[in-house]
């Protein structure tokens, strides 16, 4: 199973949470949940979402 990578639009490179398990977009905020139970919030919107890549970009504010 591979699940989800989030990057920052801004940045290239490695990801900025890894092995996402659920997303809440409220308005500019993103909380994301790994499989781990880690929880982080950002102040942004997602720009993209490719499924085939299991990969989220968020455009942080």
């Amino acid at each position: 199973m591979c699940l989800a990578r989030v990057y920052e639009v801004a940045k290239e490179g490695e990801p900025i949470v890894e092995d996402i398990a659920y997303m809440i977009i409220e308005g500019n905020r993103v909380e994301i949940e790994t499989l781990f139970g880690e929880r982080r919030v950002f102040q942004g919107k997602v720009r993209q979402i490719d499924f085939v890549k299991s990969r989220v970009e968020l455009e942080k504010e």
